[in-house]
């Protein structure tokens, strides 16, 4: 090969990654990767076979564009190796909660809610109330809740604790 077409290559190559490392380098804010940690994860019996639990989290988002909620769902693994799913409750019914359930303690953040919008470079702290269809004492007794947040273009954050 020839020393010109060697020094074109080179050049064309070193062109190539100067518009492939510039092209990441711009875009770098539009991934959207939420993340979390669940700080207070409070219960409270409502009856035999229903238990209420309130858990308080804070969602970052460092993306150049606004998270919008699509979805919530909450797990626990229980002490016997079962995992039981929670049911999200609407805002209202969280507010009911309170003042029927004073063992819940005070309210530290806005509930969030579907739909909801987590902005850029945002860093939020909120709370989700949730329906458990199992006694207290498996609820109270579980290894690890699990709250997992769904935004409307598909990434997810799963926090556990």
């Amino acid at each position: 090969m020839s020393k010109a077409f060697l020094a074109a290559f080179g050049a064309a190559i070193v062109v190539i990654a100067v518009l492939i490392w510039f092209g990441f380098s711009t875009t770098a804010g539009n991934h959207l990767a939420p993340t979390g940690a669940i700080g207070k994860v409070r219960t409270v019996k409502a009856s035999d076979d229903l238990t209420y639990m309130v858990i308080d989290f804070n969602l970052k988002n460092d993306s150049d564009r606004d998270m919008i909620v699509r979805s919530m769902e909450a797990t626990i693994d229980g002490g016997d190796g079962n995992t039981v799913t929670g049911t999200p409750v609407a805002a209202s019914d969280v507010e009911n909660a309170f003042q029927s359930y004073p063992l819940l303690g005070e309210r530290y953040n806005e509930v969030l809610k579907v739909r909801d919008t987590v902005p850029a470079h945002q860093l939020v702290d909120r709370m989700v109330g949730l329906r458990f269809d199992a006694p207290y004492a498996q609820v109270e007794g579980r290894k690890k809740v699990t709250l997992r947040i769904e935004d409307a273009t598909g990434p997810v954050v799963e926090m556990t604790k």
